[in-house]
């Protein structure tokens, strides 16, 4: 039997494993390619990421521009501050380990921020943000601060970066010193995505006589807003007819006078105030509405040092500071808190050497008002007050003789008196009579010592302190009253005293002042008084005459 062959089937299986064994030999090189670029496992170490600061530790600080609705911390990173009003002084604004790291602010690390001598009022800085501000639903802006002293105006401010008009601005006071508190600073809804600017100003519009740091940190979005602002309120009266010499002042806006001539009521600093010029009661009257800083500026330097005081008339529903600066070449400038009262006019006749440390009186370039609310203005000049003096006696005292411990009055008989002017008095005692009656006179007057250290009065049973003054230039009288204590002898460990303050008394008429003793919270004692003391402002320049000095009881 003849076998037969397949050729053709063993061809095919040949090729077939011939195929088989290429790609096994191709498998096997890329294996041991790829075996031969693998490491050993004991080389192989994963990156580990760079650990975080502990307390205590450095860090690499690096800067940033933030988003407020973020908060602004300052650990290990913040943003690049931008400084203005240098002048003649310098700024400093390091990351440094906290100072006091205890109560609200246990952070690791906070902003200093050091101003020294020389620079503006008004210097500060500002920080760039990544974005406008939201105040949609978070409208208060906190930040943690630690001041060199209490009463340091801190002031918040927002600007448009491309547009600085668009701006707005709140002011917080400190109220501790060497020690952390939080500042709030109330804006509104309506102010949401006007800023992309935040500045900051420390000890704000204070002269800057000496180097100082503050400590900052935690700028932080919180809830609380600030009332929208409305129409405020307005006086419906003129403010009242100035009543000094004309051709003996120097006007710059009052209806009852010449005013200097073309004087800038409103130029262009790039404040928010809103000025305009109001008729009230017939009279003329600058009205600054949403005050944040308002300039006037001269046509030319103007000369006032030759009078003694400004004099402005003022009025408001709602400001809550109001300060007013001279300006002169450099620029050079000390601002003047007003006393506020509210809803009323206010006359204030401001003692120029208020400003003379600072200012120029020879060169007066602009006047400045900054605070907050919405204010009118009247009759602002520069004169010197007369002080020719009263015409008149001061009314009789009408209290019974059997209540009364008198030390000068021609209505009753008088306690012995040490002296009626003591070797440590700064000013001049002129005995005069007005139309018979005796009246103490003192001129050029800082402060008067009245002494009854021999006969030491016991006003224990008193309830009242009794003095007339007159005065054509003071615009403030203080009255302070001193009691030895039991042992009746000076700084012998038991004195007691206290000071009672007059702002703005009414001049160039008799003005009579019946004080409680109980009023003189800080004088403990009653059974010892053997010191009187009168001072005031100006300081050193101004006249005042006394009359019926007694203790009564009512």
């Amino acid at each position: 039997m003849n076998i037969h062959k397949n050729n053709h089937i063993t061809s095919q299986r040949k090729a077939f494993l011939s195929l088989l064994l290429f790609f096994g030999i191709l498998v096997g090189i890329i294996s041991c390619d790829n075996i031969d670029d693998m490491p050993p496992p004991s080389a192989y170490v994963p990156p580990t990421p760079e650990p975080e600061p502990q307390p205590g530790e450095p860090c690499k600080f690096e800067t940033y521009v933030p988003l407020l609705s973020e908060g602004i911390q300052f650990e290990c990173k913040g943003p690049e501050p931008t400084f203005f009003g240098e002048k003649d002084g310098s700024f400093t604004h390091e990351f440094v380990e906290n100072p006091d790291p205890s109560g609200i602010n246990t952070s690791n690390y906070v902003v200093a921020y050091g101003q020294s001598e020389g620079v503006e009022p008004w210097a500060g800085f500002y920080y760039d943000l990544a974005g406008r501000v939201d105040f949609s639903a978070l409208q208060t802006i906190k930040v943690k601060v630690y001041s060199p002293a209490v009463d340091q105006i801190v002031l918040l401010k927002f600007e448009d970066s491309a547009d600085g008009s668009i701006n707005k601005e709140v002011q917080a006071i400190t109220t501790v010193a060497n020690q952390w508190e939080e500042l709030s600073f109330a804006f509104s809804p309506s102010d949401t995505d006007k800023f992309d600017r935040i500045v900051l100003f420390f000890g704000f519009n204070g002269t800057k006589e000496a180097p100082t740091t503050y400590y900052f940190d935690d700028i932080v979005m919180a809830e609380g807003a600030a009332e929208e602002p409305g129409e405020a309120a307005a006086p419906t009266t003129a403010a009242p007819v100035p009543s000094a010499d004309g051709s003996a002042l120097i006007s710059i806006f009052s209806d009852a006078y010449t005013n200097v001539e073309g004087t800038d009521f409103n130029p262009n600093w790039g404040q928010s105030t809103q000025v305009t010029q109001e008729l009230i009661g017939g009279d003329n009257t600058l009205k600054l509405a949403n005050l944040n800083y308002q300039g006037i500026a001269f046509a030319s330097s103007v000369d006032v040092s030759a009078h003694t005081m400004v004099h402005v008339d003022y009025w408001t529903a709602d400001a809550t500071a109001i300060n007013l600066s001279l300006i002169s070449t450099g620029p050079a400038e000390i601002p003047y808190a007003f006393p506020i009262t509210t809803g009323q006019w206010v006359s204030l006749d401001i003692p120029l050497s208020e400003f003379s440390s600072v200012v120029d009186l020879k060169d007066l370039i602009q006047l400045k008002l900054d605070g907050n609310g919405t204010i009118y203005l009247d009759n602002i000049y520069f004169y010197t007050p007369s002080a020719s003096g009263p015409t008149a006696p001061a009314s009789n005292p009408t209290h019974a003789a059997a209540d009364v411990i008198s030390l000068f009055s021609d209505s009753y008989t008088n306690v012995s008196v040490d002296s009626w002017r003591t070797d440590w008095s700064v000013a001049t005692l002129e005995d005069i009579e007005i139309d018979g009656n005796a009246v103490k006179k003192y001129s050029d007057l800082n402060f008067v010592g009245i002494e009854t250290v021999t006969s030491q009065i016991d006003a224990s049973s008193m309830t009242h302190f009794h003095t007339d003054v007159w005065t054509g230039d003071a615009t403030q009288i203080r009255i302070k009253l001193v009691d030895f204590g039991p042992g009746g002898i000076y700084d012998g460990g038991d004195d007691t005293e206290h000071e009672i303050t007059y702002d703005n008394l009414e001049q160039n008429t008799w003005i009579s002042l019946d004080i409680p003793l109980s009023d003189f919270t800080g004088m403990t004692n009653r059974t010892n008084i053997a010191q009187l003391i009168y001072s005031g402002q100006p300081a050193g320049t101004m006249t005042l005459l006394v009359d019926n000095v007694y203790f009564y009881k009512q």
